[in-house]
């Protein structure tokens, strides 16, 4: 499909376009502004639809880029390859396909494991920075001292609840990534972009997503690339004591829900603002 034109939150012009990235895959994506590129990638299930204000803050100071994963949003629906080593793939072939260079990678949740499947597999010479937001290196509790997402109990009702009643699941799941109460309207269009992604596609995601292990990549990173966690009031205590372990220099923020930066959009933007503005 050729490029459309659109509108973020203060009259920003978007573009919106398709690109085909491989045999497989053609991915959607919606990009303004010019400079250094910073892209954020959505997490699981979700879509370009959530980051219109970081779109409209960061186009007047970087390239801003979004874009839909393998399976959800408006890219390609694929059989095979709903796990997130393809995602990093993707991200590479995506990147080189659009030429960006000396990027700064911002995942949300699990678009920050594409960012780490990526790492594992491409390093680091074509990033300038990282941002991860909301999201452990690794989902399963393992030992004391970890920073965890849940215990195997906490992940079967989860796993049960996408499988069995997945538009029931979403309603109790979205209401969670908030603090405020949600509007019927903005309730019903965060399901509708969940629900882009196919069931079949969100299980196996789940399913690898859960047991990802990237500890090491976080730790590796250290001192390296400059990092950013951003993270969620709920679980900042536990996120600063592994952080302060084991990934020291990372910068760290503190805010509101798992939505933080679509809930207080002046608050997360001029975080990052903060972080970007010491890079060289």
């Amino acid at each position: 499909m050729p490029a459309s034109g659109g509108v973020a939150p203060g009259g920003v012009a978007l573009t919106r376009d398709y690109l085909r990235v491989s045999d497989d895959l053609t991915i959607y994506y919606e990009e303004a502004g010019k400079g250094a590129p910073i892209v954020f990638i959505p997490g699981w299930t979700m879509t370009t639809w959530f980051f219109q204000h970081q779109l409209a803050h960061f186009a007047k100071s970087h390239r801003a880029i979004t874009y839909d994963p393998r399976g959800q949003g408006r890219s390609s629906r694929t059989i095979e390859n709903n796990h997130y080593t393809q995602h990093g793939r993707d991200l590479n072939d995506f990147l080189k396909a659009l030429g960006l260079e000396n990027v700064i990678l911002a995942g949300w949740s699990w678009g920050c494991l594409d960012a780490y499947a990526y790492l594992r597999q491409f390093g680091t010479d074509n990033i300038k920075a990282l941002i991860f937001i909301d999201q452990t290196p690794k989902a399963l509790y393992g030992e004391e001292g970890d920073w965890w997402e849940g215990k195997p109990a906490d992940w079967k009702a989860f796993v049960e609840g996408v499988n069995y009643d997945r538009r029931g699941f979403l309603d109790e799941f979205t209401k969670w990534m908030v603090i405020r109460e949600l509007t019927a309207e903005e309730l019903a269009t965060i399901m509708d972009e969940s629900l882009k992604a196919p069931t079949s596609t969100a299980i196996q995601l789940l399913a690898d997503g859960v047991f990802a292990d990237y500890s090491e990549e976080a730790k590796a990173l250290d001192g390296k690339v400059p990092v950013m966690n951003v993270v969620r009031e709920e679980w900042a205590d536990m996120a600063k004591a592994w952080l302060a372990a084991n990934a020291p220099h990372s910068a760290v923020y503190a805010d509101a829900g798992h939505m933080m930066f679509w809930e207080r959009p002046d608050a997360f933007n001029a975080a990052l603002d903060d972080f970007l503005s010491a890079l060289k």
